[in-house]
């Protein structure tokens, strides 16, 4: 089967440094050898001049701007989000932080040969603001190649720690769209999961039979310590 996909970035951006880091994610994308996916972005909460910045760049993506004025948390965002995304996966791009430049190409050829929902990469992790081509270092996350891998793994794992990184996932729409997408505040037993909406949606998911599996490269950069509100 052959998928369409869209990349999700939601972003709350209030000053020129954070828009900086926006348009380091969208070159990013724009680099990539896959090339035939949408690029939505939730400007949420944003000054004006970040839909200024994306226009003036003129980048070379199919990109879709969506505003939404009140800022409500990233969960609400991202559910504004995939409300307009009408294709067979979704992937995830945080605002601050960045993708290897195959990793759309070799997640999409996994999903073609292969029989997953929930598709994540292991990935790198980098401190700050600096730009990779200022001299910045790429550090392995805390997990190592080679862990975390398939169903069954992350399956034995997801209910003590949350194994996976949100923006490094590719999703099928359909196994979203069963799911209510990502609570917010309270889950369906009372319990808070404001700030881990993600890892409630993967046990959710778990739960109810979705299939995961994470592929062995670094494909995903996440960036700690930006200050950017995420």
């Amino acid at each position: 089967m052959k998928y369409s996909l869209t990349v999700l970035i939601c972003v709350h951006s209030r000053s020129g440094g954070y828009d900086d880091l926006l348009m380091k994610a969208l070159r990013s994308l724009e680099s990539q050898t896959y090339k035939n996916f949408k690029t939505l972005i939730v400007l949420d909460s944003c000054w004006e001049e970040t839909e200024q910045r994306i226009n003036q760049n003129n980048f070379s993506l199919n990109i879709i701007i969506k505003s939404k004025e009140t800022k409500e948390g990233l969960s609400r965002a991202k559910n504004f989000g995939l409300s307009f995304v009408d294709t067979d996966l979704v992937a995830f791009l945080d605002a601050d932080d960045m993708y290897v430049e195959t990793k759309l190409e070799k997640q999409m050829n996994f999903f073609n040969e292969n029989e997953v929902d929930f598709l994540g990469t292991q990935t790198w992790v980098i401190y700050g603001l600096v730009d990779l081509s200022d001299g910045d270092v790429l550090r392995e996350s805390c997990f190592a190649l080679g862990t975390n891998e398939t169903h069954d793994e992350i399956q034995s794992k997801i209910f003590g720690e949350n194994v996976l990184t949100h923006g490094s996932l590719m999703i099928k729409m359909e196994s979203l769209k069963e799911l209510d997408y990502y609570f917010i505040g309270l889950d369906g037993n009372n319990n808070d999961v404001r700030g881990r909406e993600d890892w409630n949606l993967w046990q959710r998911a778990m739960i109810k039979g979705y299939k995961f599996h994470q592929l062995q490269e670094r494909l995903y950069i996440y960036r700690l310590f930006s200050g950017i509100d995420r």
